[in-house]
């Protein structure tokens, strides 16, 4: 069971946050290659026009099974939690996150570039811009939503 804990930052407010320390400690370690940043900066910097999607709290948006919910539960002096979706801290959050993007986008490489949380979408005229981001965004809704 990992304990929630509360985290300073200076000029901040203290924010609560699982330690998963321990179960990190002992799950394996799951790889997803992630391209070559530099590629990538270089494909993208060539085209017109570029918008780059954040993907705020995106591991939120992948539901955990029952058994990785009872493996990545936490306790507070409250009690006693299992999260639904994947939470920031779990090892392999990046692998299944990075996975689960690159599933979502595949077919799609002419004009976006996703690297982690962030989706980068690139055209070198405003309308198949406007197009690019229409397709986009219809597949994060209808996968995420």
């Amino acid at each position: 069971m990992s304990p929630m804990i509360l985290v300073e930052v200076v000029g901040k407010e203290p924010r609560p946050c699982i330690d998963y320390r321990k179960l990190n400690g002992i799950i394996r370690t799951e790889y997803f290659p992630l391209p070559n940043i530099e590629e990538r900066v270089e494909k993208v910097s060539a085209a017109k026009f570029i918008t780059v999607l954040d993907l705020s709290k995106g591991y939120w948006q992948i539901p955990l099974s029952k058994t990785a919910q009872r493996y990545a539960a936490f306790c507070t002096s409250f009690g006693t939690y299992r999260p639904l979706r994947m939470s920031f801290g779990l090892k392999n959050a990046p692998y299944f996150f990075s996975k689960l993007m690159a599933e979502l986008l595949n077919g799609l490489e002419d004009f976006v570039v996703p690297y982690l949380d962030d989706i980068a979408i690139f055209s070198d005229t405003w309308e198949s811009h406007i197009k690019h981001m229409e397709t986009v965004l219809q597949r994060i809704k209808g996968e995420l939503s």
